[in-house]
């Protein structure tokens, strides 16, 4: 049963989930269907991600460089500079050779996690208030590679896929949720 709105005019982030939230709901839906499957079929769907993330790891890579460069002079641009370096690489390998094993891909993935997280634990920022996070994002990352590390090679043709399709369940639900939450809006009388 939808709920009535009443009280406060929605912002119009709430306009527009009220507006779509069947859409949402089918998308969330459909996603779900998705991470299903991807976890049903993880090589094939570890495959698929395999081009996916070689085309956004270059294009990231492309950005981290440019990025990168803006932090020249200070102590964290090496960091910055090889944590956009590397991914341009991973991806641009991935790109043109994509039948050349998970077991590179899912290394590749743990090696950029590490980077990444060593580059964020880099950053000293506490003059800037919630900075902390930077650093804890940073942890994790290194976290994750090294669970991703200890897991090689048997892992390495399932990892992809079963990854991706939490994502797409969580995601999935979290839309199908929202849209379920968002109470409907009464047209005017």
């Amino acid at each position: 049963m939808d709920r009535q709105y009443s009280g406060q005019p929605p912002s119009p982030v709430a306009r527009a989930i009220q507006h779509w939230r069947r859409w949402l709901s089918v998308t969330g839906i459909v996603m779900i269907v998705l991470g299903i499957l991807a976890i049903i079929m993880p090589v094939v769907s570890s495959y698929a991600v395999g081009f996916l993330i070689g085309s956004v790891l270059t294009l990231g890579g492309i950005l981290a460089v440019m990025l990168a460069v803006s932090f020249q002079g200070t102590r964290v641009f090496v960091w910055m500079l090889v944590a956009g370096i590397f991914p341009l690489c991973a991806g641009l390998y991935l790109l043109f050779f994509p039948a050349s094993g998970l077991v590179t891909l899912t290394f590749l993935i743990a090696a950029i996690l590490l980077l990444r997280g060593l580059a964020q634990s880099a950053f000293d920022m506490g003059w800037i208030k919630g900075s902390g996070w930077v650093l804890v994002s940073g942890l994790v990352s290194v976290g994750l590679a090294a669970f991703i590390f200890a897991a090689l090679p048997e892992s390495s043709t399932v990892l992809l896929g079963i990854l991706l399709g939490l994502d797409l369940i969580v995601s999935g639900v979290s839309l199908v949720v929202l849209a379920a939450a968002m109470p409907r809006v009464s047209d005017p009388v």
